[in-house]
């Protein structure tokens, strides 16, 4: 993954010094730029990407969204579960039974038979003792009273559903802070990039000045090798930049869901004072209502009434049970069932209940809901100091970021004009080279940190803005 050989110079680095628009440098940055791609891919061509496409891409992207996703489905098929308790249930059976021995065995329910005869009366078809019994039929079941358990499932699962949609906020706040964040490293990585070119072209020139002042006797050797060893030590630092650089751009494409392999430009850059577009921007990608509490303290709340949920279902196993059943059969004592000789048997029946003793396992069961109800308040609570803690800390990193943002831009200015007077002095022969190559990395060094807290600013922003949607600790 790299970025484009288009001149993305920012206007601030093109008043400084350091920055010359001249043949040279433009044939720098176009020979640079045209042998990444070349290395890439000869063929791809690239594309551009805004944080807002970023955003985009990456929902459909995130295997973590999906999953949070597929949490909200499994937990609404608990409600649907928890509510068939309320509906009648029907089965279907069906059953052959073969006697062996019976305990009617040897008594006589009538006058014996020829095998041809008919019986004489109903007493030698009645059930007891047959050898071959053909069963089919239907159960149904109408739950009348069940303790309240399934008043107290539903809303058990409706909290689990509730929990569920506030993880997919949750999950999709996360995403947008990580991928801004990535955006936004990929951008530094590529401004260091091009702060390194436009340094080391002017150690090259540095060199190639040092080089004829030492060939004229106007230079000591001391000083062209010293700007032979910084030439060669910000070749150096570039090649480490560009390292950086790929690595940024191949985590961003995985995170957008992009080939690795195509590279794009990113054309929200670091530069542009843009940073409230580009909080509201991720506020609207991640959904978060305009005002509301911290969703881990709702995902709390409504942990903690699914618990007491569940300490009303464990109660409800000690409450009696009324429920309707109706059984209807069609039974055959034949030897096979392919016959017109079927008894129907139908019978309603009402039903109750009554837990006696199983041992104190109920008892046991409530009192370990009753531990877990307390559990979650305790978890509740901490959860809620925890919050005002991570506000607090957001707010901090905001004002620190801003306060290094401003104070960097400052020293940026006061590097430009220290370079600019230590130039004017080594062209004018009064000063030697240490004084230039120190002004020089100096100058440098300011744009880096000031790109650098330009990040950090952005950053920080955002996660103050999301923070209501992200987990506890991220």
């Amino acid at each position: 993954m790299r970025a484009t050989a288009c001149d993305t110079t920012p206007a601030r680095y093109k008043a400084n010094p350091m920055y010359r628009p001249s043949l040279a440098h433009a044939a720098l940055v176009v020979v640079v730029g045209v042998a990444d791609t070349a290395r890439a891919d000869d063929t791809v061509e690239s594309t551009t990407l805004s944080l807002a496409d970023a955003l985009r891409a990456a929902e459909p992207a995130s295997e973590s969204l999906q999953a949070a996703q597929s949490e909200v489905e499994r937990a609404k098929a608990g409600v649907d579960q928890a509510k068939s308790g309320y509906l009648p249930r029907l089965d279907g059976n069906a059953s052959y039974t073969r006697a062996i021995r019976t305990q009617f065995d040897g008594i006589s329910f009538g006058p014996p038979m020829m095998e041809e005869e008919e019986p004489a009366d109903d007493s030698a078809t009645l059930p007891f003792g047959q050898r071959n019994t053909w069963r089919v039929g239907f159960t149904a079941v109408q739950p009348i009273f069940d303790g309240f358990r399934t008043r107290a499932s539903v809303k058990q699962a409706r909290s689990g559903v509730r929990v569920a949609e506030l993880g997919v906020t949750a999950t999709r706040s996360q995403l947008v802070v990580q991928v801004s964040a990535a955006y936004f490293d990929a951008a530094l990585a590529h401004r260091q990039v091009e702060i390194a070119e436009v340094t080391l072209q002017q150690s090259e020139e540095i060199l190639k000045q040092t080089t004829l002042n030492y060939q004229q006797g106007a230079a000591p050797e001391f000083d062209l090798v010293r700007a032979q060893v910084a030439r060669d030590n910000q070749s150096t630092t570039l090649t480490q930049f560009k390292a950086q650089r790929d690595v940024a751009f191949v985590q961003l494409a995985r995170l957008v869901g992009a080939p690795l392999d195509k590279p794009f430009a990113l054309t929200t850059t670091l530069d542009d004072d843009d940073v409230d577009a580009v909080v509201a921007q991720a506020r609207q990608a991640a959904g978060l209502p305009a005002e509301g509490s911290r969703l881990a303290v709702q995902q709390a709340k409504e942990n903690l009434a699914a618990t007491e949920a569940g300490l009303d279902v464990a109660k409800a196993d000690r409450m009696p049970q009324l429920f309707a059943q109706s059984d209807l059969f069609f039974i055959d004592f034949a030897n096979t069932p392919f016959n017109t000789d079927w008894r129907t048997d139908w019978n309603v029946q009402l039903i109750v209940s009554m837990p006696i003793f199983d041992g104190f396992r109920r008892k046991a069961v409530v009192q370990a809901n009753r531990a877990a109800v307390k559990t979650a308040r305790a978890q509740l609570d901490q959860i809620g100091e925890v919050a005002q803690v991570e506000i607090a800390q957001a707010n901090a990193s905001v004002a620190a970021s801003a306060t290094t943002y401003e104070t960097t831009t400052r020293t940026v200015q006061q590097a430009k004009r220290a370079y600019e007077i230590a130039e004017l002095r080594f062209n004018q022969g009064a000063s030697t080279h240490l004084e230039i190559v120190d002004a020089r990395v100096q100058l440098e060094q300011a744009l880096l940190n000031q790109a650098r807290s330009a990040r950090d600013l952005r950053v920080a922003r955002l996660r103050q803005e999301l923070l209501p949607g992200l987990p506890l600790g991220q």
